[in-house]
């Protein structure tokens, strides 16, 4: 019964039981980095940096920026050299930058030092994603990409959360046992780097016909950009809003994205299964049509119950626009270099990242606190209308 059960999750997983061993190291590699990352900037370094090292906000925020600045603008090379020098070394070599810098975090008193530490640690950050989606959508098997990328992301992103969470209930009552428990991770993950050095992302099959159209490649512009500068616009003052205009406590506002979490999650099979046998139009653009509308609703002051719907909605649409955006890039991008195209992509995701938060104080003190959200509501609206007028193209084929 058990390897009859077994062999079916099996059919079920977009990759072949045999690549398994290789994706999931690689997989709890980066999903270990990401937490300790997300654990040592957000959820160590408020309590630990001022009284141990003496450094104040203004410091160690800017190591932040630093980190992810470094990170950003090296996706494209960091992709070319995860598939010129070899996936695995990469890995290894983001595993031990993390190290290095968690190592000397405790003699990092002077501001400078923090700075180039952490922007080594992004440089070799840098790498890690154009990597493991080309490596995702290369293992995956036929006509299963969009699933397959799709998990990827879900599978490494909830260890952001795990490790901002987690270190910092740690950090507020003893800073050093935190940054202990970092570095075991950040070691593991190292080890696990060290496990996979030789491993090299597989060749892509020989291209035919005619020469790719590298113009379609600007088609991809606007959505990298527009999906995280949309959200970017209300992220670091979601909970002021929850307070001041829905009446949400912190623990409520937490059940109400957990319930569009869990619909993301659980909705990602089927959803992912549309994008991969019917294309990436349909699922791409509604998943942006009902993003659109749940930004706006919300500031609607809809009811709590109003609000489990919105959530579940919100989570449908994103679990819409992901295996959406993910199979069009996995049919379209042009396989030669493909790891440094999809980091330039990525460049592009994290620019709206850093951008949206400063656009959407601005738009807060110029218009409120809901014009943000107006805002963010428009761009998804705009993306939506910008691949339907494109409904024609040869790209959605």
């Amino acid at each position: 019964m058990s390897r009859f059960l077994g062999a079916r999750f099996a059919k079920l997983l977009p990759w072949k039981p045999g690549d398994l061993s290789v994706l999931s190291r690689l997989l709890l590699a980066m999903g270990l980095m990401e937490g300790v990352r997300s654990g040592f900037y957000a959820g160590l370094l408020p309590f630990y940096a001022p009284e141990h090292l003496g450094l104040g906000p203004a410091t160690f925020t800017l190591a932040f920026t630093l980190n992810q600045m470094a990170d950003i603008f090296f996706k494209t090379p960091g992709g070319l050299l995860a598939e010129r020098l070899g996936f695995g070394r990469m890995v290894a070599l983001a595993g031990g930058l993390g190290l290095l810098a968690l190592l000397l975090t405790p003699w990092s008193k002077s501001g400078l030092l923090l700075w180039a530490l952490s922007g080594l640690w992004g440089l070799g950050f840098a790498s890690l994603y154009p990597g493991v989606m080309t490596t995702s959508s290369r293992l995956a098997r036929p006509g299963r990409e969009a699933r397959a990328l799709s998990f990827t992301l879900t599978l490494v992103m909830p260890w952001v959360g795990v490790g901002l969470i987690g270190v910092g209930q740690a950090a507020q009552k003893a800073p050093e046992t935190a940054l202990h428990l970092l570095l075991l991770a950040q070691g593991l993950a190292f080890l696990l780097g060290l496990s996979l050095f030789k491993y090299r992302i597989p060749l892509p099959p020989r291209a035919k016909g005619a020469s790719y159209p590298w113009k379609d490649l600007l088609l991809f512009l606007p959505a990298a950009f527009g999906q995280t500068f949309a959200p970017g616009l209300i992220s670091l003052f979601i909970l002021r809003f929850a307070k001041e205009e829905l009446g949400l406590e912190p623990i409520a506002l937490g059940l109400v994205l957990a319930l569009g979490g869990g619909v993301a999650f659980l909705s990602l099979p089927l959803t992912g299964r549309w994008a991969d046998r019917k294309g990436a139009f349909y699922p791409l653009t509604a998943g942006l049509l009902v993003l659109s509308l749940v930004m706006a609703a919300l500031v609607q002051h809809p009811p709590f119950w109003a609000l489990l719907g919105l959530a579940a909605l919100g989570g449908l649409g994103f679990a819409l626009f992901l295996p959406g955006w993910n199979g069009l890039l996995a049919r379209t991008l042009p396989q030669e270099n493909r790891a440094a195209i999809w980091g330039s992509l990525m460049s592009l995701e994290g620019l709206g990242t850093a951008l949206g938060p400063m656009a959407g104080g601005l738009l807060w003190e110029a218009f409120g606190i809901q014009a943000p959200f107006y805002a963010g509501s428009l761009v998804f609206m705009a993306l939506a209308l910008f691949y339907l007028s494109l409904a024609r193209r040869p790209i959605w084929r």
